[in-house]
């Protein structure tokens, strides 16, 4: 997909967003100094997202991705619990944090079937009558 022509923040920065309970959606761009260095190759061309669990540090998802590709889902192990993304690159063989996102909760589901189909013994005598 060519990407549109639009002028680079002035500074790096990275979203993190629930997208149902088991994803999230994380959104980065990279401020014109910091894509030139990519280019340059100062920065292996292949960044690793990492996301992670607030409440106790552990490490949930890892996945890579291309350093221009601006956005990835990260599968969420845990609903319900609080999360944040790391973007890190290659630098001289050794990887380096770049970028952080905020924080945000990855919803909870709506329950098990059975307490989604709960209905009251009221409704089960009309029904029944």
């Amino acid at each position: 997909m060519p990407e549109l022509s639009k002028p680079l923040p002035a500074e790096d920065r990275m979203v993190l967003l629930p997208k149902n309970p088991g994803t999230c959606y994380v959104f980065w761009q990279f401020s014109s100094g910091r894509a030139e260095a990519f280019r340059a190759g100062a920065f292996a061309p292949e960044v690793e997202l990492r996301l992670a669990c607030v409440e106790d540090g552990s490490r949930s998802s890892v996945i890579k991705a291309d350093w221009q590709a601006g956005r990835a889902y990260l599968p969420v192990p845990s609903q319900g619990r609080t999360y944040k993304a790391a973007l890190c690159a290659q630098r001289g063989g050794a990887w380096e944090k770049i970028l952080e996102s905020n924080i945000k909760a990855s919803p909870a589901a709506a329950g098990m079937a059975q307490e989604r189909a709960y209905a009251s013994l009221e409704f089960h005598k009309k029904v029944l009558s």
